[in-house]
């Protein structure tokens, strides 16, 4: 029982965290799809609504986001076992070199496996809120729409991760400065290094916990436009300026121009159907 008072607290956690990046996404979304060209109070061309995502991930994506998470929960489950059972391998071997190399090739194999889970389970919950389709059927065509626009994701995940390092660095570079300063005001120590490089660690992860929203909305506007691309929907009033300057313009005709071509096909069928 209490195992699985275990498994079911970390089920929970792991829900928590696939609804707070669903609200994410979702607002992604809704700013993407936005009207860009009407004037806001807050001077930012387009809309995005928390709400929105917070209302859908409770009404009609909950079992969505309780299968993503309940495979997160089962990864977590297998690494917390792992390392239950490498210090034990560990005590008992003493300090064998091949054993410690043994288990720190597993930990990396393990920590690879729960990012790509992660990456999954995120681009899943994009193509899932774009489409209302399954868990299953969302991971596998996200997958195989990352797999036909790999250059793309590369290129877009390889700035994102650039901007991300640079951001949480000097947060917490920042962060670290101003609490030396104030220690030497407000308090008297006699090595501040300590210290300082516990603030420094807690405010990198602060930092990155904040940051990984820019992470996921960039993935999602990401997905929405090359999905507009796959299924017809591309329409020049929703497409972001930036988006459209980072994207070539020509790239954007010739997919609008392809589209209008396989709808004029379809039409074509379709009145020659009704002939016959």
């Amino acid at each position: 029982m209490f195992y699985f008072m275990i498994f079911g607290f970390l089920w929970v956690i792991a829900f928590i965290c696939a609804v707070n990046e669903f609200v994410v996404i979702v607002a992604g979304i809704t700013w993407y799809y936005s009207d860009k060209e009407k004037p806001d109070d807050d001077g930012i061309p387009g809309d995005s609504d928390v709400s929105t995502g917070m209302w859908w991930s409770v009404r009609y994506h909950a079992g969505t986001l309780a299968a993503g998470s309940l495979i997160m929960a089962i990864v977590w489950l297998i690494r917390i076992v792992f390392e239950y059972v490498a210090k034990k391998m560990e005590g008992a071997s003493g300090n064998n070199g091949c054993t410690k190399c043994l288990v720190g090739c597993m930990r990396c194999c393990l920590a690879c496996f729960d990012r790509f889970i992660r990456y999954i389970n995120r681009n899943a919950y994009i193509y899932c809120a774009l489409t209302s389709e399954s868990f299953c059927s969302s991971a596998l065509n996200s997958f195989v729409l990352i797999l036909k626009n790999a250059a793309k994701f590369g290129f877009v995940e390889g700035i994102a991760s650039c901007f991300m390092f640079i951001a949480k660095f000097f947060v917490s570079i920042l962060t670290t400065l101003i609490s030396f300063f104030l220690m030497q005001v407000m308090v008297k120590v006699s090595s501040p290094y300590a210290p300082l490089l516990v603030i420094f660690l807690f405010s990198w992860m602060i930092a990155s916990i904040f940051i990984e929203i820019f992470d996921t909305g960039a993935n999602t506007i990401l997905q929405c436009y090359i999905l507009d691309q796959e299924v017809g929907l591309c329409d020049d009033e929703h497409i972001p300026r930036s988006l459209k300057k980072f994207f070539s313009e020509d790239e954007i005709k010739r997919a609008m121009e392809k589209d209008k071509v396989a709808q004029s096909k379809e039409s074509l069928i379709e009145h020659g159907n009704k002939m016959n």
